[in-house]
């Protein structure tokens, strides 16, 4: 058997063995229960658990319909993840001193960073395939759902469980920190970073918007709560781009953000925008990636890295089913975001869990 019939085959044993799925909640419990010795047990939970994920993704890539599989963005991150797949799988036995971790850590930090622009590169090779007509929002979308849901909702899995781990081995510790996880994120503070950002698109892009003048922001009490700030950010970051792409031809634009806690355990952020609504037959379309009311074209999508603020302000179609996977990942739940619109207004409800520290 050559070598790379009997590489193949270990990625298809690998794929035959279950991965563990994280919960948000467990992480941050998991975290503080290994808190001394929090390196070497990780060490030996990714050690065990990524080349699982990362052959299962491959799996994934190679069942793609409607030609996704032979789409060249498609078989660049194809060719990452058989890469990333290698580095960890020629390691032949776990890392246990403080070299070997060292190591280790730092051919993660590789696989962490090779990645980093997988998004990008999966939305421009859908772009293309729509360009060329070989696919369709109406015809193949819940298809395409399915799986892009699965392989978004399994990479952004990977990504918190690297970023966590690699967190450790920062010699700052930040305070209120357990790895990624800042137990007293501010969320009021949050969303005043997610408007500055879009303002700045807005100066780049020439768009005529102040937006501290048109989004008005109530929050009868500071809220604060563990989460994993970057995270919360994109989704406060999409949602309020939408909105003010929504507005920003109106002659009196207004976005009005609400936050409060509905009990102890979940809060209420209400976005609200005077845009021209969502339109009945679109309202569920909005949940499709690539999907967009406002197609930019492929040339201007550029490779980015997750949580890059270097975009326009609308046309790729991923922020909001993006969002949703990481809103369910910090709720350790689904359908955690609710959209209600009419012709002249539309409501976003985003619902986040305090898990209590």
């Amino acid at each position: 058997m050559s070598q790379l019939a009997k590489f193949y085959n270990k990625i298809f044993d690998y794929s035959l063995k279950k991965g563990t799925h994280i919960k948000f909640n467990e992480l941050l419990k998991f975290s503080k229960l290994y808190k001394n010795n929090i390196i070497p047990v990780m060490t030996n939970h990714i050690y065990d658990e990524i080349p699982i994920r990362l052959a299962h993704r491959v799996v994934d890539l190679n069942r793609l319909p409607f030609g996704l599989s032979k789409n060249h963005s498609i078989n660049r991150i194809r060719e990452w993840y058989l890469l990333s797949f290698e580095e960890l799988t020629q390691i032949k036995k776990k890392p246990q001193t403080e070299n070997e971790i060292n190591e280790f850590k730092h051919i993660i930090h590789n696989i962490y960073n090779r990645h980093s622009t997988t998004l990008s590169i999966i939305s421009k090779g859908l772009h293309e395939l729509q360009v060329e007509n070989k696919i369709s929002n109406d015809m193949h979308a819940p298809v395409i759902q399915s799986f892009l849901n699965r392989f978004h909702t399994n990479r952004t899995e990977i990504r918190i469980l690297l970023e966590h781990y690699l967190s450790f081995f920062e010699e700052s510790k930040r305070e209120n920190h357990h790895g990624i996880i800042n137990t007293q994120t501010n969320v009021g503070e949050n969303i005043g970073y997610a408007i500055d950002n879009i303002q700045q698109i807005c100066d780049v892009n020439k768009i005529n918007l102040y937006l501290k003048d048109i989004i008005n922001i109530n929050i009868p009490e500071p809220i604060i709560l563990p989460s994993i700030e970057h995270y919360l950010y994109y989704i406060f970051f999409e949602i309020l781009k939408n909105s003010v792409e929504a507005v920003k031809d109106k002659k009196t634009p207004q976005i009005n953000v609400d936050i409060r806690n509905i009990d102890e355990d979940m809060v209420l952020i209400k976005i609200q925008d005077n845009g021209g609504g969502i339109s009945e037959s679109n309202i569920d379309k909005i949940w499709y990636y690539s999907y967009t009311t406002h197609p930019i074209h492929n040339n201007d999508i550029i490779e980015q890295i997750d949580f890059s603020n270097v975009s326009p302000l609308s046309g790729f179609g991923y922020g909001l089913p993006i969002s949703e996977i990481y809103i369910n990942f910090l709720n350790s739940s689904k359908h955690n975001i609710k959209i209600y619109s009419n012709y002249n207004k539309t409501n976003v409800y985003i619902f986040l869990k305090n898990i209590k520290k």
